[in-house]
């Protein structure tokens, strides 16, 4: 027991060395899962980046023996079914860490999810993870056991728990940290998908899109996260709720955009991915920097060109209390003066789209 409590510690402080790093998102998973593996051992695990905003994973992941073609089901599970143990449900819930036995009362067949991945795959124990900080969700975690290991323990699922914000810090300062993008190549394209995310047709756009966005090989045409928006998509088809713009990155950094929508009369969704804007990442980058919302506020006034005397009476503040926020605002983003906080968080931080000639 004493050498598993050094392995344990060891693990956790090099995991936090390197969540302080600087490391981009997929460096922090790909080093950080046989670390937590050691300590936590499985027969296969997932690790994501997710959108703080939507919490739909955006880019940077690994899966590690876990059947690829077991994502789609997964994602239609997340998103379409009402089932236990879902990731948005951890996290709302206030929990860093999520075990399906003791969430279904010792009986995980209660899960239609677990029905299905656990007959496909021979998995017989699962814990979830959330990664958070502050309050934004920035990933996601996954890790399996088959029949013949133990059951999680306790003291494993205490473990987790104190990774799990240290992953957490790690990615949110990735986003801040590795944001900087390069122009846009081409414009929107167009996927119309078919219920089991198959590919039905394609624009050229699109095609190249998809060949570009980072993330994760799933067994199917299309990368993850898109898979994993698409079941979301579905899952707001008959709902009143608006479905949220997908956010992820190509290998090469550019930011796109996927809005998604069910072809009427069909079963078939059609797809559009774009480069991003300026104001549809700038939330992103806000977050990353883990500013609060008065900061938010100053910033957004700052990027309007409004001096201190007049921030401070749009937002019914003291002149000494706005200076204070724009220098809590300076020290979380690195900045020294209001022109670079502005290109920091409102500039260099997204793809303009390709300039139409």
């Amino acid at each position: 027991m004493a050498h598993d409590l050094r392995k344990a510690s060891s693990a956790l402080r090099e995991i936090e060395e390197l969540a302080e790093a600087g490391l981009t998102a997929q460096q922090l998973l790909e080093q950080s899962g046989p670390l937590i593996d050691s300590v936590v051992p499985t027969d296969g695990y997932f690790l994501g980046a997710t959108d703080p905003e939507t919490s739909l994973v955006m880019g940077a992941g690994v899966v590690h023996d876990l059947p690829l073609d077991q994502c789609a089901p997964t994602w239609d599970y997340e998103f379409l079914v009402p089932d236990y143990l879902k990731f948005n449900d951890i996290a709302d819930s206030g929990r860093v860490i999520g075990d399906l036995h003791e969430e279904t009362g010792g009986k995980p067949m209660r899960s239609p999810r677990w029905r299905e991945f656990g007959a496909a795959t021979g998995f017989r124990s699962e814990v979830r993870a959330t990664f958070t900080a502050g309050t934004g969700l920035w990933g996601i975690g996954q890790f399996d056991r088959l029949g013949d290991a133990p059951p999680f323990s306790d003291p494993e699922k205490a473990w987790l728990a104190q990774v799990s914000p240290l992953i957490a810090r790690g990615l949110r300062r990735a986003m801040a940290a590795h944001s900087e993008s390069v122009p846009a190549s081409r414009g929107p394209g167009v996927l119309l998908l078919d219920p089991a995310g198959a590919v039905v047709s394609a624009t050229s756009e699109a095609a190249a899109w998809l060949d570009e966005i980072e993330g994760i090989p799933t067994g199917t045409p299309i990368p993850l996260e898109t898979q994993a928006y698409a079941s979301r998509v579905r899952a707001g088809a008959d709902g009143d709720a608006a479905v949220p713009t997908g956010r992820v990155r190509t290998r090469s950094g550019v930011w796109l955009l996927m809005h998604g929508s069910l072809l009427e009369g069909t079963d078939q969704l059609a797809l559009v991915i774009e480069p991003a804007k300026a104001a549809d990442i700038a939330p992103l980058i806000v977050e990353a920097y883990g500013l609060s919302q008065r900061e938010v506020d100053v910033t957004k006034l700052i990027a309007r060109g409004l001096g201190t005397s007049e921030i401070a009476a749009t937002l019914f503040l003291s002149p000494h209390t706005v200076r204070d926020h724009i220098k809590a605002v300076f020290e979380k983003a690195g900045v020294s003066s209001r022109g670079e906080l502005v290109a920091k968080v409102f500039a260099d931080h997204y793809s303009p789209p390709m300039a139409h000639v």
